[in-house]
């Protein structure tokens, strides 16, 4: 799916955007609608790693390379080039970068960016810098304004704060979308099956971003099926089990999952985590879960075509 610039076959052309894109929110989403805009094919450079791990000021992603890339096609972008991100490319200098990776490499007819775009070593190239250099080329740039919600900027840092809050509410509408995180199902101690409610322990990727500890309403996609369920997201107080994990009961499913690789989309929080005095209470408590959260998911979900799911 994703091309890389150092062996391109040709350039592109056409119109690009350039810029991380981690999450393809309401503010990235808006950038891809200028490239529409201009009637030309359309493209995207994003960095890979993101340029703040080589850095050494990694924050976790919302979104790793391959769902960030089927979230841009689902937004129309045609063709996803990927700029391999390393020292070399950090340390390169502003003019550098223009004319080496975007004029000869892509060689396009318009470039769009947004308004707090940087470029270059120790990020001194900004979007006047650019506009100076692509018009001495002859290159058309357009420069997108931010995309507000609730009268603040929509940026990928505010939706790791909601997340990081528990406010999901506010970071699906920042995503447009449902949050999806990736792992593996690796076997657990066994104790939700006991109980009667047996759950999916999914080990997240470490560099993606969770939401607040809590329990979610949650669909997973795991091959070919798509699954309601409520989520556990943290550690087990009631059985002083310190370790946090992702344990999803799977509502109206039985089989063996292990070592399938899972997609959780956190549709809605349902509460904050609790102690119970014992097992009896802990089952009692997640029946009522669950039936919160069919209701929940029983409701339509904003964005939810963007994630390519079947069905």
């Amino acid at each position: 799916m994703w091309l890389d610039v150092t062996n391109l076959a040709e350039p592109l052309g056409g119109a690009v955007a350039i810029g991380n894109f981690d999450g393809v929110h309401l503010g990235h989403r808006a950038v891809v609608g200028h490239l529409h805009e201009t009637g030309l094919p359309s493209a995207v450079l994003v960095p890979d790693p993101h340029p703040l791990t080589v850095l050494g000021h990694a924050q976790p992603l919302l979104t790793e390379m391959p769902l960030r890339g089927r979230l841009l096609k689902a937004a129309g972008v045609e063709h996803l080039v990927r700029l391999p991100f390393d020292r070399r490319m950090a340390d390169m200098e502003p003019d550098a970068f223009v004319q080496e990776i975007i004029l000869e490499r892509l060689r396009p007819r318009h470039v769009v960016v947004g308004f707090n775009f940087t470029y270059g070593r120790g990020a001194k190239g900004d979007v006047e810098r650019l506009q100076a250099s692509l018009q001495e080329a002859g290159v058309p740039l357009e420069v997108v304004a931010p995309t507000l919600f609730d009268g603040a900027v929509v940026s990928s840092s505010r939706v790791r704060r909601a997340l990081g809050l528990g406010d999901l509410a506010l970071a699906t509408a920042l995503l447009g979308r449902p949050h999806v995180v990736a792992g593996t199902v690796r076997p657990g101690k066994g104790r939700g099956r006991t109980i009667g409610f047996p759950t999916a322990n999914v080990a997240t990727d470490a560099a993606v971003a969770l939401p607040a500890i809590g329990v979610y309403a949650v669909r997973c996609r795991i091959g070919d099926k798509v699954l309601d369920g409520v989520a556990n997201l943290g550690p087990r107080p009631t059985f002083a089990e310190g370790e946090s994990l992702l344990e999803v009961h799977l509502l109206h499913f039985a089989g063996d999952l292990y070592g399938l690789r899972a997609e959780v989309a956190f549709i809605g929080r349902l509460r904050g985590q609790l102690r119970f005095q014992d097992a009896d209470a802990l089952r009692r408590q997640i029946g009522e879960d669950a039936l919160a959260a069919e209701e929940m998911l029983g409701v339509a979900t904003a964005g939810w075509d963007m994630l390519g799911w079947p069905g």
